[in-house]
Order: C-alpha cells, then sequence, then structure tokens
C-alpha cells in the first residue's frame, strides 16, 4: 500500500543534483530502490486499480507507465540519471500524436498532477474546439463542473486576438487556446511524506473525469 515518499527519495535526489553520473546511482542504489522505485510501484498500482474502473484503454504494464532512473542517451547532454520522477497513463495511439494521459511528476523543485495531451498538435486542438462548439449544451456542463470543483488549474497559451469573442464566457475559457492540459502543482512539503497526497490526486482525477471522457471522444 502506498504511504507517500520518504527522506530517502530527497537523499537520492539531492545527490545526482550535485553530480549526476552514473557512479552516484551505484553508490547511492539503495536510496533510490527505497525513496523511488518502491514507492512509484504502490503507486502505480494503486493508480491502475483506480483506472480499471475509469476507461480501461488506460491500463498499461508497470514499464511503461513509470519513469526508469536513466535519461535516454541520446538526449541526455551528458546528464545520464533523472532528476525527476513520473507515472503516466496514458491511451496508446498508433501516431502517438494527441494522446490523453492522467499524470503524477515529481522532483525536488516540487511535483505536480493532472491530465495533458501528449505530443499534441493543430489537429488535435481543432478537434476539440469543433467538439465543443457541435456539444456546446453539454460541453458548457462538463466545463462548469470542472471549473466548480476547482482541483486542477487549465493551462494553455491562449491566441493574442480573440477567435471567438460571441461564444458563451465559459465556453470561451477553452476555445481560446492553443493546447490545453489541467494540472496542479505543489512545493514539496507533509503531504508528500504521506497517504494523502494519494487521496489529493485521486480526487483532483475525479474532478476531470468528465472532461477526459469528453476529449476521449472529440480526439
Amino acid at each position: 500500500m502506498f504511504q507517500g515518499f520518504n527522506e530517502s527519495t530527497i537523499m537520492y535526489y539531492e545527490a545526482i543534483r550535485k553530480e549526476n553520473c552514473k557512479r552516484v546511482y551505484q553508490d547511492n542504489e539503495r536510496l533510490y530502490l527505497d525513496g523511488v522505485k518502491s514507492p512509484l510501484d504502490e503507486l502505480y498500482f494503486e493508480l491502475y486499480h483506480y483506472f480499471h474502473e475509469v476507461d480501461r484503454d488506460l491500463l498499461s504494464n508497470r514499464r511503461r507507465c513509470i519513469s526508469s532512473a536513466y535519461n535516454d542517451a541520446r538526449f541526455c547532454c551528458g546528464a545520464p540519471l533523472k532528476e525527476y520522477f513520473y507515472i503516466r497513463f496514458k491511451l496508446n495511439k498508433t501516431n502517438k500524436k494527441n494522446a490523453l494521459g492522467f499524470f503524477f511528476d515529481a522532483s525536488l523543485d516540487g511535483y505536480k498532477y493532472g491530465l495533458d495531451i501528449y505530443k499534441p498538435d493543430a489537429s488535435g486542438i481543432n478537434k476539440i474546439r469543433d467538439y465543443i462548439l457541435d456539444n456546446k449544451h453539454s460541453a458548457k456542463k462538463v466545463i462548469e463542473d470542472f471549473n466548480k470543483a476547482g482541483l486542477l488549474e487549465l493551462h494553455g497559451e491562449k491566441y493574442k486576438k480573440a477567435h471567438y469573442p460571441k461564444e458563451d464566457i465559459i465556453l470561451q475559457e477553452w476555445l481560446e487556446r492553443k493546447r490545453i492540459s489541467f494540472i496542479h502543482k505543489e512545493n514539496l512539503g507533509a503531504i508528500f511524506y504521506g497517504r494523502e497526497i494519494l487521496n489529493n490526486i485521486l480526487s483532483a482525477f475525479d474532478s476531470v473525469k468528465e472532461v477526459y471522457i469528453m476529449l476521449k471522444e472529440a480526439l
């Protein structure tokens, strides 16, 4: 059962922040196992059970959902070790574009969780926009319920010039964005070290569940 992260989590990432090399991982492997791998495994199984009830299309094996200790050697730029960790439950798509996914990310700088669209492109946001315009009443209800919950913040760059000034103000907040995501950010604190962080994550995911269903249909 997931009970939060611990001091080993912090100690491990402090070590690799000072010197990011394979030797540091080897010297601190026990910290990694106790502070990162073990709690991430526990969190994965808790979330797997949750998403089993939400949408089984999100379910993937552990290796696909959990970050590894090492960066991809092709892109690491001399930093072989990841200085952050994550869990992601994403929809599997053939072309990998506009893939909806729930996530939890953390590092020494803090943690965040929510719903995102991975590898978005213009066609994806256009499909979402068209869906909202074609289903204004139901889309507005979904957006209002999300806003009322207030557990995740709407993110995404807006157009400099309004494209839909005549639409309902509730819909405009989504229609006028080049991309869209739903995120809660937090500094590391007491919640990070206990089960309460899981309860907060699940409550936030619940608050965006209908949004996920709408966006999945749109995309």
